[in-house]
């Protein structure tokens, strides 16, 4: 029987749908009841984005799901490319499921093979200092199923009056102020971001310098990511791609905020996007750092961020999608920005609409 593409495409689908245990810790304990949203205007004297730099992605090879999926912790990874944040000596566990039938692999640590824990399963720890590793699951002959680019992160005990190597962090809110403590938790951890390590790919589409803080700064800089935003964010892209809404290229306009930062552009304390499940996005496919006519009525405008949310409103009626419940956040353009939505993966519904 000859496999079409839509056929290919229709299995692929299927094979990301194992997402349905992301973040099962976190769907299943969190007991939080919905909470207001209140979001702030941005400072009007916000400086205007700098022109965007589309991210092109050399290995075709990462645009494939691998031919198992991946359970690291309490997340499920399809992908041929995805990341790890971790601290130092932290031990991960890597789990093997819907393997092929006929095959076995094996995790390779910088070329160095990993003994494992069961048949399918290793407990690996990082290194006892901060920096990159890379990983590699390969099957019997040789070929490279999966690669992980690995960050070992700061410990955010290191922050010193609220800088990390002269890198402005911030304080982030007191403890007494947070009514949700499940919610809204403090990173443990930040990503040292170089000039080197800047390109190196956390999912199939998507690298870390784009979620990288806007504030002005040299090298080093910090992040805090979480892994769900990651997984979201391909689910939406790929879910638009499979109803005919062209995605190449899927900006994102703002990921990560440093508190201080948050602060100086005016938005709510309590920002999503402080905690690192957050991004507000948009599709230029034509690189003009401007949505695209998604709707195809001639004009940009509000209905095409309506457009986008309308793929996260179905997403979340399937069952694989519930880890990744969150904010969605629709708006509309203004002078200085076209129109853009904002998703995060906070565990709970919060809806928001800006003209």
């Amino acid at each position: 029987m000859m496999v079409t593409k839509d056929m290919k495409m229709i299995v692929s689908t299927l094979k990301a749908s194992v997402v349905a245990l992301v973040m099962l810790s976190t769907a299943q304990n969190v007991n939080a009841k919905p909470v207001e949203m209140v979001q702030g205007k941005a400072s009007q004297t916000a400086a205007r984005a700098a022109p965007h730099e589309p991210v092109v992605v050399e290995n075709k090879a990462h645009l494939e799901d691998a031919e198992f999926s991946l359970k690291i912790d309490n997340i499920v990874v399809p992908y041929n490319a995805f990341s790890l944040f971790v601290l130092p000596e932290e031990v991960t566990e890597l789990e093997i499921i819907y393997p092929h039938p006929d095959k076995t692999y094996q995790l390779f640590e910088n070329g160095v093979m990993v003994e494992k824990s069961e048949s399918m399963t290793w407990h690996w720890q990082a290194k006892d200092v901060p920096g990159e590793q890379r990983l590699e699951i390969r099957s019997e002959d040789g070929r490279v199923n999966m690669s992980l680019n690995v960050f070992v992160m700061v410990p955010a005990e290191e922050v010193q009056g609220g800088r990390l190597k002269y890198y402005h962090i911030g304080p982030y809110p007191d403890e007494s102020e947070i009514k949700n403590k499940d919610v809204y938790v403090e990173p443990e951890g930040f990503i040292e971001v170089t000039e080197e390590n800047q390109e190196l790919l956390l999912s199939p589409h998507f690298k870390l310098k784009e979620f990288t803080s806007k504030q002005r700064s040299g090298y080093p800089k910090f992040v805090y990511l979480r892994p769900s935003l990651l997984l979201k964010l391909e689910m939406l892209r790929r879910e638009m791609n499979m109803n005919s809404i062209n995605v190449s290229n899927m900006v994102i306009m703002s990921g990560y905020r440093t508190p201080q930062y948050n602060k100086a552009i005016g938005n709510v304390k309590f920002s999503r996007h402080v905690y690192g499940d957050a991004a507000d996005i948009f599709v230029d496919n034509d690189g003009n750092y401007r949505m695209d006519d998604l709707n195809k009525d001639g004009a940009v405008s509000i209905k095409d961020a309506d457009v986008m949310a309308r793929m996260i409103a179905e997403l979340n009626k399937r069952s694989e999608y519930k880890g990744l419940i969150g904010g969605l956040g629709v708006y509309g353009p203004k002078p200085h920005r076209g129109p853009f939505i904002h998703v995060d993966t906070r565990g709970i519904k919060a809806r928001w609409r800006k003209p």
